[in-house]
């Protein structure tokens, strides 16, 4: 573990980069950065990565690539926006980072590997599901062999602040029924987990000789179930109906992702966290 280790975080206003800079700097030397000019954070703007001050990297820093556009619907809709985000200016990034021996970590998706009804690991073949997932899949298939690139490969990643659980809480908080899309499984992961897994990474790099890593949960959960955990636990004034989606909300986000993470446990030195854990964890 070399604690002169730099560790530099791309997004690190977002959900994921903002406590992943957080965790850096409790013990490492950390640098974030935003596209909006925020006070103590390095520019850079995807789109524009040409802009960016690149005299900061040296051999051996460590990248944490969290940015990008990624909600499904929006890189259908604005495909040239985020394809020029998520693909050319990140490729662009990722070059000029590991032409100074810079390593990269790049947060990927589990959609690349498509719609799997079955248990499958890091072996599994890609069958991107939907633009964001061919964007993620596209800078991939550039990097992917080059021992200074690595990608991990998040599922739904959970938290009191993430998107679905924002929603159930504030129906619990106002005594209204949440309406949960069913069928939706994916291999739920703690916040907590990513963001330690990903550190340990970028300090054990060379332990890890995997060029991609799946960052799932223990367990492969449906909306429906990921709602009743949280209301046996957390939330016990939570009520929620079930709902079949429309056809067009499956065109970019598969139904079924059943992803195990073999490698992940070893990062960490310890089990991933299950939602019970998880969810006791981000309301006590």
């Amino acid at each position: 573990m070399n604690d002169n280790l730099k560790i530099i975080v791309v997004g690190a206003t977002g959900y994921i980069g903002k406590p992943l800079l957080a965790g850096v700097s409790l013990k490492l030397k950390g640098y974030g950065t935003s596209s909006t000019h925020q006070d103590g954070l390095l520019h850079l703007q995807l789109d524009a990565p040409n802009n960016f001050d690149y005299e900061i990297i040296r051999p051996s820093d460590v990248v944490l690539l969290t940015a990008a556009i990624s909600a499904p619907d929006i890189c259908a809709r604005d495909h040239d926006r985020a394809w020029a985000v998520n693909v050319t200016g990140t490729s662009e990034f990722i070059t000029q980072v590991m032409a100074r021996g810079g390593r990269v970590v790049f947060f990927s998706s589990d959609t690349v590997y498509g719609e799997r009804n079955n248990e499958f690991d890091e072996q599994a073949l890609c069958n991107p599901a939907g633009e964001y997932a061919e964007m993620k899949h596209a800078v991939e298939k550039q990097f992917l062999g080059n021992p200074l690139f690595k990608a991990i490969r998040l599922s739904y990643v959970f938290s009191r602040e993430d998107k679905f659980t924002k929603y159930l809480s504030g129906c619990a908080e106002r005594s209204e029924e949440a309406d949960i899309f069913h069928p939706f499984y994916r291999a739920v992961i703690h916040r907590d987990d990513v963001v330690q897994g990903a550190i340990a990474l970028a300090q054990r790099w060379d332990d890890f000789p995997q060029n991609i890593i799946n960052f799932g949960g223990p367990d492969v959960l449906a909306r429906t179930e990921f709602a009743k955990i949280l209301q046996d636990t957390v939330l016990p004034n939570l009520h929620f109906c079930v709902t079949e989606p429309e056809a067009d909300f499956f065109k970019n986000r598969p139904k079924v992702i059943q992803m195990i993470s073999p490698v992940l446990s070893e990062l960490l030195d310890r089990p991933c966290y299950g939602l019970v854990e998880a969810a006791q964890i981000e309301f006590a």
